[in-house]
């Protein structure tokens, strides 16, 4: 697998795994057994980086995706490079098709965002 430099040093498979439609915005969550083992074959074919939010869930499991991510990648900790996105949430009371956005990034909730997504992943 090739690889690229992100930032300065941080050294990732040139092909990532983005994992939101494992538990959100494409029709209902998929099986967690069969995501986790689609996580593990990425890592066992030289995918290093994975992309999640703390958004990828739905209003009753809003953090979801962090946590089969979080769970899926724990025996690979020290081999790959995890991305989140915070600070933002779903407007649940919402009658569009499409639910609104909502950004907020008070020092409060930035900060809880990243305790709470270091603590899934």
């Amino acid at each position: 697998m090739n690889t690229r430099i992100l930032g300065k040093d941080l050294k990732v498979s040139a092909v990532g795994l983005g994992c939101m439609g494992m538990t959100h915005a494409y029709g209902a969550p998929a099986d967690k057994r069969e995501m986790t083992e689609l996580i593990e074959q990425a890592v066992a074919r030289g995918c290093t980086f994975f992309d999640t939010a703390e958004t990828y869930g739905t209003q009753e499991y809003p953090h979801d995706n962090e946590e089969l991510v979080g769970a899926a990648l724990k025996p690979y900790r020290n081999k790959v490079v995890i991305a989140t996105k915070f600070g933002i949430h779903f407007d649940w009371n919402s009658k569009a098709v499409n639910l609104p956005v909502v950004t907020d990034s008070r020092p409060e909730v930035i900060r809880a965002s990243v305790e709470g997504s270091l603590k899934r992943l």
